[in-house]
Order: C-alpha cells, then sequence, then structure tokens
C-alpha cells in the first residue's frame, strides 16, 4: 500500500536540499535543515494524495508542471496562518489616528478622495478585514465622501478561500470589541460572518510576493500591511519582496512591518516615527 511505502521513507540532506531550492525558486520562503522533518511530512502528505511513492517523482512533478498546480497544493500544507484581527493594536491606532488622515488630506488637496489598501500575506482575511473596518469606523470623522477598497493576497489557496467566506468562530473573534461585532458580523450557526457592506470592500486574490509580474497586477496603493510575513525569506528573497511592494506604493503611500521586521526596510523607504509605532513612507 502506498502509506506503508512512504512510512518508509526518509528525506535525506540531498533531497531536502532539492526541495529547498525549488520553494525558494518558486515563492522566495526559505527552508533550512532545521524544517527538514517538517517538510517531509507535507511532502509525504502530498504524495500520498497525487499516489506518488518516491521523492524524485514527486519532485520531477513540481519542477515540470508550468501550471504550478501541485506547487499551489503544497503550499496550502507547507505556509502558517497564525493571524488575528487588529494583530499589533498599535499599528492599527497609528493607521486610524495618523495615516489615514494624512492620505485623506492629500488626496483631498489632488481632487480623488479613492484609498486603496494592500494586505500582503493576508492569511484566512483577519488583517486585510481589520483594515476595512479601521476605515469605516474612521470615515465618520471626515467631512469629505471617502472610498476604499482592500485586497488580500496570499500564496495559499486554502486560506483565500477562507478569506472569502469571511465567517470566523467566537475564539476568531476574541480581540474584536463588541461593538464592532455588532456593527460589522452577523451571527450565522457556524460563527460570525463579515457583513456584506464590509465584504464588498474587500477583495481576496491568490499572489506570490516573490514576482513581480503577479504583483504588479494587483494595482497601486495608498498603504500596504506586510507583517509576519518576511521571517519567511533569507535576507536576498527579502530584499525582492520589499522592491515588489515598493514598486506598488503610490508615492507617499505607508508600509507597515512587524517590529522584528523593521531592520529589513531599505534606505529608499523614509522610517518615520509615530507615537505608538515605527511606520515606511516611499518618498512623494
Amino acid at each position: 500500500m502506498i502509506n506503508d511505502r512512504l512510512n518508509d521513507l526518509k528525506l535525506n540532506r540531498e533531497i531536502f536540499n532539492i526541495f529547498a531550492r525549488l520553494i525558494r525558486e518558486k515563492c522566495g520562503l526559505f527552508f533550512d535543515l532545521s524544517k527538514m522533518y517538517f517538510l517531509e511530512t507535507k511532502l509525504k502528505k502530498r504524495m500520498a494524495e497525487r499516489g506518488i511513492t518516491d521523492f524524485i517523482t514527486y519532485y520531477n512533478l513540481l519542477k515540470n508542471d508550468y501550471t504550478d498546480r501541485e506547487f499551489k497544493e503544497l503550499l496550502n500544507e507547507i505556509t502558517i496562518h497564525e493571524t488575528a484581527f487588529f494583530r499589533i493594536n498599535s499599528h492599527f491606532k497609528t493607521f486610524s489616528d495618523y495615516v489615514l488622515p494624512g492620505l485623506v488630506a492629500r488626496k483631498n488637496d489632488s481632487g480623488s478622495l479613492y484609498l486603496s489598501f494592500l494586505s500582503a500575506g493576508c492569511s484566512t482575511g483577519e488583517e486585510a478585514y481589520s483594515i476595512a473596518l479601521s476605515v469605516f469606523e474612521k470615515m465618520k470623522e471626515f467631512p469629505q465622501k471617502i472610498d476604499f477598497s482592500v485586497v488580500g493576497i496570499d500564496i495559499s489557496i486554502s486560506a483565500i478561500e477562507r478569506a472569502r467566506n469571511g465567517i470566523y468562530s467566537e475564539n476568531d473573534l476574541n480581540s474584536v470589541p463588541e461593538n464592532i461585532i455588532e456593527k460589522y458580523f452577523e451571527k450565522v450557526d457556524n460563527g460570525f460572518k463579515v457583513k456584506d457592506f464590509v465584504k464588498e470592500k474587500v477583495v481576496f486574490r491568490y499572489a506570490n510576493l516573490y514576482k513581480k509580474e503577479d504583483i504588479e497586477l494587483i494595482g497601486r496603493f495608498d498603504a500596504v500591511f506586510c507583517r509576519y510575513v518576511l521571517i519567511y525569506f533569507d535576507e536576498l528573497a527579502k530584499t525582492k519582496l520589499l522592491d515588489n511592494i515598493y514598486s506598488v506604493l503610490n508615492p507617499g503611500g505607508m508600509l507597515f512591518v512587524a517590529p522584528s521586521e523593521s531592520y529589513n526596510v531599505p534606505e529608499n523607504f523614509a522610517r518615520i516615527n509615530y507615537k505608538n509605532s515605527i511606520v515606511f513612507e516611499k518618498p512623494l
């Protein structure tokens, strides 16, 4: 039986390295030897699904499939979906108190009050919806009518599908104030669903941050949230990702990264120290 044969199969360093290189080439994710057992487990799970009993056959399938269909299935297994609503609350306070008013003032001067935001590495959607809820809450303070959109991108198709559904458990909403839940979610049998008028402002798409052609197709943005994403890449890949993000930020656009990732941001971004957070700006 396939499972019996796979149970006896062990990933050695040489085979691990060829898979690690292929993954890095395709999406930039970095796997060192400490992840060997983790990767072996995920590879064997996909191999069982495909009826494949040796690593090289599976490697060749990944390498030679121009559609990347199987590679995307593997990505569903090897990517981590840890996220939360309003994760790093100080970022959202800075976004509401400083970044949004600044963007509105600048857009008002230009005669356009349409704002666009990107959640890069959006996982199951909590960050993208948190951005939208923050804008909805702040909009009432502006005399002008504001229109906006949020795009969430990820390389995990299963995460994107869950984000599009917009249904979250009570535990998922632990960090969300009760009044926000009442305004923007509705109770359903299996949890709480994001209300339609919010979902209309948020679009989720598969896109690979490592591929410039993917990023350039999704538009241009006034602010990008890319937090706890860079930690999964080596230094060269981080540089490429940040260059890709820079290319889709509008002049004066703002970048949020996790506090531990701020040292990765290159000098072509201006570093701004707000009261609660460090944010990076693409110069005008």
